[in-house]
């Protein structure tokens, strides 16, 4: 729709916008088409200019003709531009009807059959004021309103009542004495029913935009949720790299005396030094993971994996109805394992998101080595179409994604590049499909951690 809009000619937009103004159906000048029932019921609510302009001519004529009111121009214009105000300052407008009903109750002469003071036109303006009042302001406000219309109400049946406003009307069309009365007590009633109808819109506004907030901070709290569950499975990986470091110093320093002829006593001591302190090293490490460590968590004690599984993740990501092209370039030996790491689960969440996202797409995944850094880019098509199609082709049982990936996907692949020292690219490509690519050094990693 963003795009469709962006692509129409100026004078295009420029009508939605007239239109917008002139029909209340959206936000001020956004000039959005909302053919809806909303907009349907906006040509007779707040802010109408359609329908401030027919009851300014309606209730000009009957003002001029039937109330025999000379200047009856002026409490139409107000009329009339109370239902335009609505929309911006409900209050304001109010005023205006208030004062229109009071420019009738004095200035009416000879009212035949028609009602008095609340004229029809001043009814519909009524009705959408109060509306507005209970709609955008606090409910107090409208309270107030219709409180002081009602009073305003009983001064004019007092006023009838004791004569000092004189008023003749046709004994034969309208023979109530008070001809108050009758218009007072149904305007009384329909603006009530106008107030309890724009509260409950005030209400259900209110409890969309509430729960429109509660799904935005729901919404960040699970990214962080999944920031923070992602950098424990991280934490326990690299617990596993670390410990096998450890233990290889622990095995050295402790044999060092065996091994190593013509050591002093000094230079034993110092290797017995350095096994205990290995040796405490690693078992703070175990507790420390056992922290980390879930109960229920499978294989996290199988040795981590390395580039050179990357062929058997394809394979399973090929059975599972994805096409996999997969390019392992000669890599160094002495690839430090954190990056050997890395390197498997960009893919592999790569591969998982592909299974996930774009099922049935054609991906290229290529790994090399060059310039003291290792290059990773996965880039897949566009998803197939045929969705149910490939989902009936699955065999029973086989799950609909990657099942080591860790579901976490971009927030992962970036937490494990940033820790290494690397930058992550991640993007839509021109056809519909999308790239991942990332950067790890593995040359001079210290100045490329500390950058």
């Amino acid at each position: 729709m963003k795009s469709r809009e962006k692509s129409e000619p100026a004078p295009f937009s420029a009508v939605r916008v007239v239109v917008n103004y002139l029909v209340a159906a959206g936000p001020v000048g956004s000039g959005t088409w909302r053919w809806r029932f909303t907009t349907t019921l906006a040509l007779i609510g707040p802010g109408s200019v359609p329908l401030a302009l027919v009851l300014l001519f309606s209730q000009d004529q009957v003002l001029r003709y039937d109330y025999e009111i000379g200047w009856g121009a002026i409490p139409a214009m107000a009329t009339a531009a109370a239902v335009v105000l609505a929309r911006f300052r409900p209050v304001e407008a109010w005023l205006l009807v208030m004062g229109s009903l009071v420019a009738v109750m004095f200035g009416a002469d000879f009212i035949g059959w028609q009602p008095w003071p609340l004229t029809s036109p001043n009814l519909f303006a009524l009705m959408v004021v109060l509306f507005a009042l209970a709609r955008d302001r606090r409910p107090w406000a409208g309270v107030i309103a219709w409180s002081s219309y009602f009073l305003a109400g009983a001064a004019a049946i007092w006023l009838s009542n004791a004569r000092l406003v004189t008023i003749v009307s046709d004994p034969v069309s309208n023979p109530t004495p008070t001809p108050a009365s009758d218009s007072l007590t149904l305007g009384a009633l329909l603006g009530a029913l106008a107030f309890l109808i724009g509260f409950t819109v005030r209400i259900s506004r209110q409890g969309r935009l509430r729960v429109a907030e509660e799904e935005r901070v729901a919404e960040s709290e699970r990214h962080q949720r999944r920031l923070l569950e992602e950098r424990t499975r991280i934490a326990r990986e690299l617990h596993d790299i670390v410990a096998h470091h450890m233990s290889v110093i622990t095995v050295q320093s402790s044999t060092a005396e065996y091994r190593l002829a013509d050591l002093g006593e000094e230079a034993k001591a110092e290797f017995r030094s350095i096994s205990d302190q290995a040796r405490e090293s690693l078992a703070e490490m175990r507790r420390l993971l056992g922290v980390l460590r879930s109960e229920d968590e499978a294989g996290a004690r199988e040795p981590q994996p390395g580039p050179e599984a990357l062929h058997g993740l394809a394979e399973a990501v090929q059975r599972a109805g994805t096409p996999v092209e997969l390019r392992v370039g000669q890599l160094p030996e002495e690839l430090p394992e954190t990056v050997a790491l890395t390197v498997f689960r960009v893919v592999q969440e790569a591969l998982s998101n592909v299974v996930r996202h774009a099922p049935g797409a054609v991906v290229e995944a290529d790994v090399a080595a060059a310039d003291g850094q290792v290059t990773v880019t996965v880039v897949n098509g566009p998803p197939l179409e045929r969705l149910a199609s490939h989902r009936s082709a699955r065999p029973a049982g086989s799950p609909a994604s990657d099942p080591h990936g860790s579901g976490l996907g971009l927030v992962g692949m970036r937490e494990r590049v940033s820790l290494d020292g690397g930058t992550l690219e991640t993007g839509p490509t021109a056809d519909g499909g999308f790239r991942v690519r990332a950067v790890l050094p593995i040359e001079d990693r210290s100045s490329a951690e500390e950058s």
